[in-house]
């Protein structure tokens, strides 16, 4: 169970990033705390079937993506997402 939860976060990290959205935004989105984000995307806390729903809407990912395995050189180790310039 923990391999499924790691490789699902590891897949909301990896589809949030290529929404450019920062893990405050994603949290807004689904109206959950950035803890809780976090927690997901590092494999220590387990989504609900309601909050996987709402991310596959929110990244527009099918849901079943979350659980395939992918290649850890895929996935950015870490997001910047400030503006530049400021």
């Amino acid at each position: 169970m923990i391999e499924l939860k790691k490789t699902f976060g590891k897949n909301v990290r990896y589809y949030r990033f290529k929404k450019k959205y920062t893990q405050a935004k994603l949290a807004e989105l689904l109206d959950v705390s950035t803890n809780y984000v976090s927690r997901m995307e590092r494999g220590q806390h387990s989504a609900s079937f309601d909050v996987i729903e709402e991310l596959s809407k929110i990244l527009d990912v099918e849901p079943y993506k979350f659980f395939l395995k992918t290649k850890d050189t895929e996935l950015p180790l870490r997001v910047d997402m400030k503006k530049k310039g400021n």
